[in-house]
């Protein structure tokens, strides 16, 4: 793995363990009634996008298993569409999807 696309990986790590940390306790009911969490997740979740964005199509193409595109796609709903984000669809992303996402990425690390 190239250096610079590590660095990309590790930006991912560290926003998912933090997404981790952010909801740890909590279940959907109280995740919906906590703003600063929601705030604090959703920019977590940014940054895991555009750390995905970075990578490049080659590396991305190499490890298909890992849901590159879905990431991105979530950082684009969160940065241009704000209000119609589906904070339902988003527990299930951080709660079940993450963890999975995360096991697949520490696989690729050497």
């Amino acid at each position: 793995m190239k250096k610079d696309m590590f660095v990309y990986i590790k930006d991912i790590l560290t926003s998912i363990d933090a997404i981790e940390e952010y909801i740890e306790g909590l279940d959907y009911c109280k995740f919906e009634e906590d703003f600063l969490t929601q705030d604090a997740v959703m920019m977590r979740l940014s940054i895991i996008g555009e750390s995905t964005a970075k990578l490049t199509l080659e590396f991305r193409r190499s490890h298909t298993d890992i849901p590159w595109k879905s990431m991105k796609a979530v950082r684009n709903l969160i940065v241009h569409d704000y209000s119609s984000i589906n904070l339902k669809k988003i527990w299930e992303i951080i709660s079940k999807d993450l963890p999975t996402t995360k096991k697949q990425i520490l696989q690729i690390i050497p």
